[in-house]
């Protein structure tokens, strides 16, 4: 049985699911509204009746139903009798008032035709704040086969949002009708309130109607909420803004886009003209692809630029030629798709919309050729031991994938409160902040190896830096020795 991450995907194939499944979403959320939306290849609700929910049992043709029960809704599905209109089945959890922070635990299960659990999805209420609706996971059809993805992406503005976001309207506020007479026989509670929907009245839609407010993706942990109150994953194969991954440190994947998360640690690139790796990251490819490694002159470049001076850029040259890291990036040039990984680490997937991050070297993955970057030297000695010597700015917009040994965390440096990292552990930081280094002895056996001299990295200023739940080997110690 396989347990999604958010933003991870499977093909039902590998699941040994067939056609005709069931999934059942458990939660111990009072009064909370578990639905589905059947949507079309641009993700729009083009047939109100595909969306199944407690007013709406069933599918026109039965192709999906609902049964409720007390914190459980169980979907019958018959994914070979969907309309060829029917691309995506989302699984959705709303409330009218209350947020999802107060939700303790769900969990949705895909079960095959002889109700055997083939995979899983976990989520819990510290991972959300005030989002009072979920996307919790999507099934999709995919190059001729259905894929299930963890999706976990809330909404602030509750199920309306939901609505506007998939392509409908909803309408407005009824006049209530008179009230009824007193009677002495207590009346049966009323089914919580969902807004009324109303479908598109032109045959199709010129652009996705965005919701009022910008989806928090949320992970099962990590930067501060993935979508990030705390945590990190990513995201992404959708990739999201700076702020949102810094909020939920974590992406949910959607199909179609240029980098696409085959698994957490397995990242698909859609390669059409030119994208950027890091060395030696390639695992496969298909098509016609030409790799070329990063030139050592723009190395020294991207250092003098960034006022390194050409002795600091010289000096970095050769300390990366001894710790076998010169020419840290691949361009990947041609059409076809190549698949990345890196050491088993987790990959998260971040959308730049005009954006700046600093990254160490060796946490870089992947970029697209729409971002900008430069590599540069570290302008102290805590740069050389953080696990690379050396980081790459990234700016402008595009997608960016970056590892992590297990989930990140983000920490937020405010001039009153600045932040101290173990170098071997630090992964990111905003674009304003530049490392110091600090020595500090007394903390030689609580902080990094605890071998010798304590070296930490000390962040000050307003921004962020993330950090990883791992101390990467530092750079200096892969140096030839004499």
């Amino acid at each position: 049985m396989t347990h999604l991450q958010p933003g991870e995907k499977r093909k039902l194939s590998d699941l040994s699911a067939g056609p005709r499944l069931r999934v059942q979403i458990t939660h111990d959320l009072p009064q909370g509204d578990v639905s589905v939306f059947g949507l079309d290849g641009e993700r729009k609700l083009r047939d109100d009746r595909y969306f199944v929910f407690y007013n709406q049992l069933q599918s026109p043709g039965r192709e999906v139903s609902l049964q409720l029960g007390d914190g459980r809704a169980t979907f019958d599905l018959d994914l070979s009798a969907l309309p060829a209109g029917i691309e995506r089945l989302v699984f959705v959890i709303s409330h009218d008032q209350q947020p999802l922070s107060r939700l303790g635990q769900l969990r949705l299960s895909v079960q095959d035709a002889q109700g055997t659990e083939r995979a899983a999805v976990l989520l819990v209420g510290t991972q959300f704040t005030g989002e009072r609706a979920l996307m919790i996971a999507e099934l999709y059809r995919h190059s001729g086969e259905w894929r299930l993805t963890s999706v976990a992406q809330g909404f602030q503005g509750g199920l309306d949002s939901l609505l506007e976001y998939f392509g409908g309207q909803v309408a407005g506020p009824q006049t209530p009708a008179a009230p009824a007479a007193p009677s002495p026989v207590p009346a049966a509670a009323p089914m919580p309130a969902t807004p009324a929907y109303v479908p598109p009245a032109a045959p199709a839609w010129s652009a996705p109607a965005a919701p009022p407010q910008a989806p928090a993706y949320a992970p099962p942990s990590g930067y501060g909420s993935a979508s990030e109150p705390s945590g990190v994953s990513p995201t992404s194969g959708l990739g999201t803004s700076l702020s949102d991954f810094l909020r939920t440190s974590a992406e949910q994947d959607r199909p179609g886009d240029v980098f696409e998360l085959e698994s957490s640690k397995m990242l698909e690139v859609k390669v059409n003209g030119r994208v950027w790796s890091k060395l030696g990251a390639m695992v496969a490819y298909r098509g016609r692809l030409d790799f070329q490694r990063a030139s050592t002159l723009s190395d020294l470049m991207g250092g003098m630029r960034q006022g390194g001076g050409m002795m600091g850029s010289l000096i970095g040259a050769a300390m990366r030629m001894g710790s076998g890291e010169m020419g840290p990036l691949v361009s990947i040039q041609g059409q076809g798709v190549c698949y990345l990984a890196d050491q088993g680490k987790e990959i998260s997937i971040i959308r730049l919309q005009g954006d700046t991050l600093n990254v160490n070297g060796k946490d870089l993955l992947a970029f697209e050729d729409t971002v900008t970057h430069e590599i540069t030297m570290q302008r102290s000695v805590a740069g050389m031991v953080s696990g690379g010597m050396f980081s790459v700015q990234v700016r402008g917009h595009g997608m960016v994938a970056i590892l992590s040994h297990g989930q990140p965390l983000t920490l937020q440096v405010t001039p009153q409160e600045p932040v101290f990292t173990d170098p071997n552990a630090t992964i990111a930081w905003s674009e304003n902040l530049r490392p110091d280094l600090r020595v500090n002895q007394d903390l030689r056996s609580m902080f990094g190896r605890g071998g010798g001299e304590t070296l930490q990295m000390a962040f000050q200023g307003s921004g962020f830096v993330v950090v990883q739940p791992y101390e990467e080997a530092a750079a200096m110690e892969h140096l030839p020795s004499h």
